[in-house]
């Protein structure tokens, strides 16, 4: 999917005039190209996982059970920097949301100290 976003994007710019190196640049960064090494991409990652935790996570835990949810949570978790983990500790996240999220979290972070 992140190729044909990045296709996709490259042939509107290039319909709009925007240069190789632009549309490369943007391609780079809807492909997620080097997410922990690029501070773009980062910041880009990080306010994706940001609007999906604040906005979406709602309507989508209803659709999914509670093994699931915390598996994505965690994922996007993972994702993201610092900074944007301390932007998700100022959300108002929903009660099922938060409590898998924290759950997941310590469940994480046992599995990295286990041996």
């Amino acid at each position: 999917m992140k190729n044909f976003h990045a296709r996709r994007l490259a042939d509107i710019m290039a319909a709009h005039g925007f240069d190789g190196r632009a549309i490369h640049r943007v391609g780079a960064l809807v492909r997620k190209e080097r997410l922990k090494q690029d501070p773009e991409a980062q910041a880009l990652e990080d306010v994706i996982c940001i609007v999906f935790l604040g906005y979406y996570a709602a309507a989508f835990a209803v659709k999914h059970d509670d093994e699931k949810l915390t598996d994505i949570l965690v994922k996007a978790w993972r994702k993201m920097s610092p900074r944007g983990h301390k932007a998700v500790t100022g959300l108002e996240l929903p009660p099922r949301v938060g409590a898998l999220l924290q759950a997941g979290l310590l469940k994480m972070e046992y599995s990295v100290k286990s041996p």
